[in-house]
């Protein structure tokens, strides 16, 4: 008995003795790789994308994947359906107001379309603040002299065509159209697939293009153990566990670029000729991306809707990076392309598009704004610095393109 019960202290002695270590060799890892330490709880905090981590506030039993509804036209949306259904999804399963059926005779009624970042801009935080259509009703009269309401139209991993088609779709209820993206655009430049191939989330809500159900369970498998790991008291706070979640991550994830097998799958449909080079793969791009602006015009002119572009900022082009930010944005890389697409699109301003970049308006601030590679930073409250400041600059964009009236 006494034997055994040394036998079973040694075991936990030499357990812990070698989960201490492992520890802190991941600790040493990390902190060489970096330059410095960092919490385990900041890092798990820098490896959640904010928006997700915005829209999945329910805890580790319920992560992003389980959020997402398969929509007809739009790819996906969300759902609030019990058990892991999101606060605030509205009719069309985006954040926000109802959308309306018919054209509102007491609101001036824009529509705010474009990825994550345009749906934080226009409102996902329940009860949060809204930026626009406030700093619009404070300052400016609207052309029919109705108060602004600010319909929220954009989600996670958007790009165009979804604005497009969103706008398709509502064109009659609406008075405006504002779009806000660049982001997840530029990521689409250069592939060896068109423009306009659906992100990773289609997939995840429609297994049959994926041929196999191999994806949906990589990702929940990923969500959940990402979900416990960074919640749980203990776990969240071992540098160990944080380089276990990382390199589960990476072995879950499918390869980079490995297209599914078969003579008709999602890559083979978005296919361009093998014989594009790199260089043409872009040009073709950004060729698409000018097609649905100016869809979107004709559409707004035929209807008599007004209309906007705005080309997102972004942490590789004009702000001055405070160490936090730089901690959080990552490859900035992508810069060069990022100015080449946008010159690219404001040349749609010879043929009447009313369009305008955001690169430079955080130029000038040195506070850090980005929570993340494009998100801007928000409290508890929703409450963000950066989204004012991008709120006062498309106000004053409109108040110049639709010839708004100030409030007396």
């Amino acid at each position: 008995m006494r034997r055994a019960a040394l036998v079973a202290v040694g075991t936990v002695l030499a357990t812990g003795l070698g989960l201490a270590m492992l520890e802190v060799l991941a600790i040493v890892v990390l902190s060489l790789g970096e330059g410095r330490y960092v919490a385990a709880r900041e890092r798990f905090h820098r490896e959640s994308n904010r928006y997700i981590e915005e829209v999945t506030r329910g805890g580790p039993r319920c992560q992003y994947v389980d959020s997402l509804f398969p929509h007809p036209y739009l790819g996906f949306v969300h759902h609030g359906n019990p058990p892991c259904g999101l606060q605030g999804v509205n009719n069309v399963g985006l954040f926000g107001a109802d959308f309306p059926n018919e054209r509102l005779s007491d609101r001036f009624v824009i529509l705010v379309t474009g990825g994550s970042v345009a749906a934080q801009f226009a409102q996902i935080w329940p009860g949060g603040p809204k930026y626009l259509e406030a700093i619009l009703n404070e300052a400016y009269l609207s052309p029919t002299g109705r108060p602004f309401l600010v319909l929220n139209g954009g989600d996670g991993a958007w790009k165009q065509p979804q604005q497009a088609i969103l706008f398709l779709l509502w064109s009659d209820v609406v008075d405006a159209v504002v779009t806000l993206d660049g982001y997840n655009e530029v990521l689409a430049l250069g592939r060896p697939t068109r423009f306009d191939h659906p992100a990773n989330n289609f997939a995840i809500v429609n297994p049959l293009a994926a041929q196999s159900y191999d994806e949906v369970v990589r990702r929940w498998t990923v969500g959940r153990l990402v979900g416990w790991a960074s919640q749980n008291p203990v776990t969240s706070r071992s540098h160990a566990v944080f380089m276990i979640v990382r390199a589960a991550r990476a072995l879950l994830d499918p390869p980079t670029g490995k297209e599914r097998q078969g003579r008709t799958t999602v890559d083979s449909l978005f296919a361009v000729p093998p014989t594009w080079d790199y260089e043409r793969r872009i040009d073709a791009g950004l060729a698409q991306y000018r097609k649905y602006i100016l869809a979107m015009q004709a559409i707004g002119r035929d209807r008599g809707i007004r209309s906007a572009y705005f080309i997102q900022p972004v942490p590789a082009i004009a702000k001055p990076l405070t160490p936090d930010e730089r901690a959080v944005v990552g490859d900035l890389g992508y810069g060069p392309l990022y100015r080449r697409m946008v010159d690219a699109l404001l040349g749609l301003r010879d043929e009447g598009i009313p369009i305008f970049s955001l690169l430079d308006i955080f130029k000038d601030v040195e506070e850090p704004l980005y929570a993340d590679p494009i998100h801007l930073r928000r409290d508890n409250h929703g409450e963000s610095a950066g989204y004012r400041l991008m709120a006062q600059e498309i106000a004053h964009r409109l108040r110049d393109a639709w010839g708004l009236k100030a409030r007396p």
